[in-house]
């Protein structure tokens, strides 16, 4: 057992890997908590369509990782985990995300007995054609049912305008010409590619012991066999640095006008700098200048101008996307006041010290929350590839410096901005 310590924050964090399988494990202990939160996550998600073993190509259609998901509950033709964890008084649930799938249990009691069918049943390759069959009509169901969420549309059709190729382009849960290619044969291609215990791993918080916890594992694991583990090797398709489509207007069912403004910026252009410094630095700089204090918003609330508005920073593999969001009856003026404000960032020290130190008591007060910890745990290690126990460190150490350097690298060449309109108003101009 590897014992790490979150430095400066006296939390501490255990290490366990089952030596037969190489699952590993990461548990962070709140001896104040009355409940427990597991999280066994594979790094599979919507994204990975295309991928090669050794020589071996393999396409499968978009929405698979989703679908997976959804039919690994199944463990018998009459029998599925939630029928299991119904008894023993524990909430199962996944989901999945452009990059990982995760299975998530949230219990107050049964301990041993919930971690071990956690493993047991997502560790159990039952692919069923008839429940297959089945599964295919409730989430096409599902599928149908996101296009009448709006603002899922809209988020996911200024992806399209952003990127060009990129996978990040597709719902999450595919269309239902994807949901209906998918086979079985899909379903064991991926299953036995990516879910070994090799690729994937277990996040335990909450108030247990730890060393108890990796017996329980341990038990449950070594009974288990596995086939051998080859990475699979993921095929994405280059993206380049131009938007697909720089200005476009809908007409969906929404209430009041908004505007999605985007930059594309190549990550390349970033030198010398983390990811998680990066992602950092411009969360904190857009929000200064485009989020609920900036002096931005408060000027343009007191012209009336706007309702809300507010920034987005995700890093899509090559590319850093920034979106500002607001909701505005004048489109036209507040594109030209957003432009006019990119040209214009502002940041100082004073206002940098300040969200640096909001930054620092979200992170400690996280700490008292067992879901939020797990899912710090999970994000670093699919984003980063470990677990960032120096963080209250880094966060301390980011300088006016590296803001006015990141700053000095944003480019504005290539934007893309979606205006939508309620419904009314394409009756009205007709």
């Amino acid at each position: 057992m590897e014992e790490l310590e979150y430095k400066g924050l006296k939390e501490k964090l255990y290490v366990h890997t089952n030596q037969k399988s190489g699952l590993k494990t990461y548990m962070w202990v709140n001896n104040k908590a009355h409940s427990n939160y597991f999280s066994l996550s594979v790094p599979y998600g919507s994204l990975y369509t295309d991928f090669k073993i050794k020589n071996k190509k393999y396409h499968v259609p978009n929405g698979l990782a989703h679908f997976l998901e959804h039919v690994k509950f199944n463990e018998t033709e009459d029998f599925t985990a939630h029928d299991f964890f119904y008894k023993t008084g524990a909430d199962a649930n996944a989901f999945t995300t452009f990059k990982y799938t995760s299975y998530t249990l949230f219990l107050n009691h049964n301990f041993s007995e919930n971690l071990t069918h956690l493993l047991d049943y997502v560790f159990n390759p039952f692919f069923s054609k008839k429940l297959i069959q089945k599964e295919k009509g409730i989430i096409m169901e599902e599928a149908n049912m996101t296009k009448d969420e709006v603002y899922n549309e809209i988020t996911y059709k200024h992806l399209r305008n952003i990127l060009v190729n990129s996978n990040y382009r597709n719902s999450i849960t595919g269309e239902a010409e994807d949901i209906k290619k998918i086979t079985a044969e899909d379903l064991e291609d991926v299953y036995y590619s990516f879910y070994s215990p090799q690729n994937m791993f277990l996040c335990l918080t909450g108030n247990f012991n730890p060393y108890e916890a990796a017996k329980i594992i341990d038990e449950a694991m070594d009974q288990k066999t596995f086939k051998p583990f080859i990475k699979p090797q993921i095929m994405m398709p280059k993206e380049p640095k131009e938007v697909a489509k720089e200005y476009e207007e809908v007409n969906l069912n929404v209430g009041e006008e908004r505007v999605r403004y985007a930059l594309k910026i190549a990550r390349n252009r970033f030198k010398n700098i983390d990811d998680w410094e990066l992602l950092t630095i411009l969360k904190i700089m857009f929000n200064l200048n485009f989020g609920i204090t900036s002096d931005f918003r408060e000027s343009l609330i007191n012209e009336g101008l706007i309702q809300e508005i507010y920034s987005v920073v995700q890093l899509l593999d090559d590319y850093i996307i920034v979106n500002i969001v607001a909701a505005s009856n004048y489109p036209e003026e507040l594109i030209k006041r957003i432009e006019d404000k990119l040209n214009n960032i502002n940041i100082n020290e004073k206002d940098i010290k300040r969200k640096l130190k909001a930054n620092i008591a979200t992170l400690i007060l996280d700490f008292d929350d067992i879901e939020s910890v797990n899912n710090r745990l999970s994000s670093d290690l699919i984003n980063f590839g470990e677990v960032n126990i120096d963080i209250l460190n880094k966060l301390k150490n980011l300088s006016p410096d590296m803001f006015a350097k990141v700053l000095e690298e944003i480019d504005l060449k290539h934007k893309s901005i979606l205006v939508i309109k309620p419904i009314e108003k394409k009756k009205e101009s007709k």
